[in-house]
């Protein structure tokens, strides 16, 4: 089963049962908070959506580990919805006025109702969650929730991390690391570990399916401030000045700072002009950042596989999800956007 049947067999299932779960929900006299969020996943006023690949990876692990895809539905929709929470409020921290090339929720309707939304999103992935209890039982159900919480109390620590840090002089790569580990890696290591909790693994298998999302998790983020100064802004939806602007120590601007008298001097620029930018990306490829954030991508990503390997060595063959999810994870990896 390739990957592109795997998308076209899950991701339309996966974004009914999300908004078939919003519907459920009671907003009673607060429906402006409900199109928000609709808005926000990108069912409203044209939008656009995400890949969906956090609850597509939870599906993917579940049926390499032989488990019932349908049982694993109600983790599945609830790893998206937790990871929209984190956007809302990333956006929000961030100051990031567009996703997907609209206006992010806290521009549109400003900051206060943008929290609230986000705050309900959290709730609502929590009760997702919960009803792993119909399918699967009060026991894996009670698991899955305590380590849902621990992975989101984990995700808190990496963005105050972030936001501690954005004036650090002395920014060290083990603080970045330990950055993206608690914000991205976090939740999707936390995603690939449901399919093992969900279909009743032992630790040795939790350990290893957690590796694997670890270590994918870090890549893809690595990937992701990559294409936060070189990518297409018509590819990503997004401006690629903005990392710059902000000042986000993203992993090609640590290495940027360390090595390149031009980049440091363009970085302490206050308010720097689209000029400013345009040097500021150049200067940070000459310094060789580049390079050096790719060379990173592929030692994280040959890790991945390492540790996607070790999870199902115990098996007699590769099935269909085991090859979906090396598919997978090439495409996020090498992904333009």
């Amino acid at each position: 089963m390739p990957l592109e049947l795997n998308q076209e067999k899950f991701i339309p299932r996966i974004e009914t049962e999300l908004k078939q779960f919003l519907s459920a929900q009671s907003f009673r006299s607060a429906l402006e908070m409900k199109h928000m969020i609709s808005y926000h996943m990108g069912w409203e006023d044209s939008g656009k959506h995400g890949k969906r690949i956090r609850p597509l990876l939870t599906l993917l692990c579940t049926g390499a580990l032989n488990g019932d895809i349908n049982d694993a539905m109600p983790a599945a929709i609830s790893v998206e919805f937790l990871h929209n929470f984190t956007l809302i409020h990333d956006d929000i921290e961030d100051r990031s006025a567009l996703r997907h090339g609209r206006e992010t929720v806290w521009k549109r309707w400003g900051i206060a109702q943008a929290i609230n939304a986000g705050d309900a999103l959290f709730c609502i992935s929590q009760l997702a969650m919960l009803e792993l209890s119909n399918t699967l039982g009060a026991e894996i159900a009670a698991k899955a929730a305590y380590e849902f919480n621990q992975m989101s109390f984990h995700l808190t620590q990496g963005q105050y991390l972030d936001m501690a840090h954005e004036a650090d002089e002395n920014f060290e790569l083990d603080t970045y690391f330990s950055i993206i580990n608690g914000k991205t890696a976090a939740l999707i290591s936390f995603c690939a570990a449901l399919g093992g909790i969900v279909t009743g693994q032992d630790n040795r298998i939790l350990e290893s399916i957690s590796s694997y999302g670890k270590y994918l998790g870090m890549a893809f983020q690595m990937q992701d401030d990559y294409l936060g100064i070189w990518g297409d802004p018509n590819v990503i939806g997004k401006s690629t000045s903005t990392d710059l602007q902000t000042k986000k120590k993203t992993l090609p601007v640590l290495f940027g700072l360390k090595h390149s008298e031009d980049f440091k001097e363009l970085w302490e620029i206050e308010d720097p002009s689209p000029g400013d930018i345009s040097i500021m990306a150049k200067a940070l490829e000459a310094s060789g950042a580049k390079t050096f954030v790719s060379q990173h991508v592929a030692k994280f990503t040959n890790q991945a596989f390492d540790a996607l390997d070790a999870s199902f060595n115990h098996t007699q063959n590769r099935s269909t999800f085991v090859v979906a999810l090396h598919e997978l994870s090439e495409k996020l990896i090498q992904r333009t956007k």
